[in-house]
């Protein structure tokens, strides 16, 4: 996999094109891999979390630097958010082009073939050094000087992506200072008994080709995608039965702490609520998929209509909730676009993705989405106080949808 110097060099190629803020883009472009250095209990730390793996791919890892793109288009001339993309489409030529042609099997033992054409097996102290030898290389190579280790003495810096933990990026423990105090060149550097630095540099110049590439690529998909009607699908209590579950679970608690009083209202922040949550928040996290969602949501994508999952479920404080969900939802068929999870705001959110249509069971997002001229379905048991579409059958979803097309052409008319 492309390391912390490798990724610098790409993006610095690359910049040659684009002439952004060069101290951004390279501690952008090096950001993912901080989850590393972020304590467990701390939040965020997930590399398939940071590098936005899909695993509804089966065969090795995947980068889905679509979805990081499509999430985050509208902060791309940010060079942190620029530096961050180039990282995962590095990533992913890297260990589908280059990695393979270092490592090697012979009589069923992993290791690297060396420059002089001998076999050393893989053992994890060896392939270290040599990579840090290679970086330190680079580093001197590409002119990758010091890089400031606090977003304080950063001018302009701003990050808000949901799936990345900042705290392993900054400070004495975080990966900028890492780099500065490991990766820079030496006088005394060795060269590498694995790593041609001419060969290095051949393979960071196809990086960079083949990331511009999928960067035009991504620019005429968006075009492409922008044609169409954008579904968003809350997942908790609209494609999930979320509070039967809570319902449950409280039950079991009730008994189980008969110094609660079962009659109280709870409101969040009660330290009795708070408990309830740490408890069973995790057995809580996959209800049972509503009757004829997987059936609609099928139907809709069949009409290219685009459907994508919604939640705003902290992510700091679920393990692996999104490799989990997406896995329960693979295990039952149920298909869509992407899944956003963690946004800030979920009105503003649907604003900034230019959302057609928003189905929720929360009539105060329903009221906010329709006030930002935004088609919903209010999902649920019949509401007499609202007046616009809702449904409680997931199979009356299709035909509703073709009501608010229909209304659309109207007013359009």
């Amino acid at each position: 996999m492309a390391s912390a110097r490798i990724h610098e060099a790409i993006a610095k190629e690359i910049n040659k094109e684009y002439g952004m803020d060069e101290t951004l883009l390279r501690i952008g472009t090096v950001s993912p891999d901080c989850w590393r250095n972020v304590e467990t209990g701390s939040g965020v730390k997930d590399k398939y979390l940071t590098h936005f793996w899909d695993f509804r791919v089966k065969d090795g890892q995947v980068n889905d630097y679509d979805e990081f793109y499509f999430k985050y288009y509208n902060q791309l001339s940010n060079p942190f958010y620029f530096g961050y993309l180039i990282h995962l489409m590095a990533d992913q030529y890297w260990k589908t082009y280059v990695d393979p042609k270092y490592e090697v099997q012979e009589n069923g033992i992993n290791g690297f073939r060396l420059k002089d054409g001998s076999f050393h097996d893989n053992e994890n102290w060896f392939g270290y050094f040599e990579d840090i030898k290679l970086q330190k290389m680079l580093a001197k190579k590409y002119n990758l000087n010091y890089l400031p280790t606090e977003a304080s003495d950063i001018p302009n810096f701003s990050c808000r992506i949901d799936e990345l933990n900042l705290l392993g990026l900054f400070g004495p423990n975080g990966t900028l200072s890492y780099i500065n105090n490991e990766l820079s060149p030496q006088d005394d550097t060795q060269e590498s008994l694995i790593y041609d630095l001419n060969d290095i540099t051949k393979s960071i110049l196809e990086t960079v080709r083949f990331i511009k590439q999928e960067l035009k690529r991504l620019k005429t998909l968006k075009m492409t995608l922008d044609t169409k009607f954008k579904i968003a699908v809350d997942i908790d209590d609209t494609l999930l039965s979320t509070k039967e579950l809570e319902m449950y679970y409280w039950d079991i608690f009730l008994q189980e702490n008969p110094d609660i009083d079962p009659n109280k209202e709870y409101k969040w922040g009660d330290p009795e609520l708070a408990k309830f949550w740490s408890e069973y928040r995790e057995k809580m996290a996959f209800g049972k998929i509503k009757d004829g969602t997987t059936d609609c949501l099928d139907e809709l994508i069949k009409k290219e209509y685009i459907v994508d999952l919604l939640s705003a479920r902290p992510m700091d404080k679920y393990a692996s909730l999104k490799k989990r969900l997406v896995e329960y939802f693979e295990n039952n068929n149920l298909h869509y676009n992407h899944i956003n999870l963690g946004f800030y705001s979920k009105v503003e959110f649907l604003k900034e993705h230019n959302y057609d249509l928003l189905i929720d069971n929360d009539l105060r997002h329903i009221e906010e989405a329709n006030l930002a001229g935004i088609s919903t379905i209010l999902f649920g048991l019949f509401n007499p106080n609202y007046s616009g579409y809702q449904t409680d059958n997931w199979n009356e979803v299709p035909s509703i949808i073709e009501k608010i097309l229909e209304d659309r052409k109207r007013k359009h008319i």
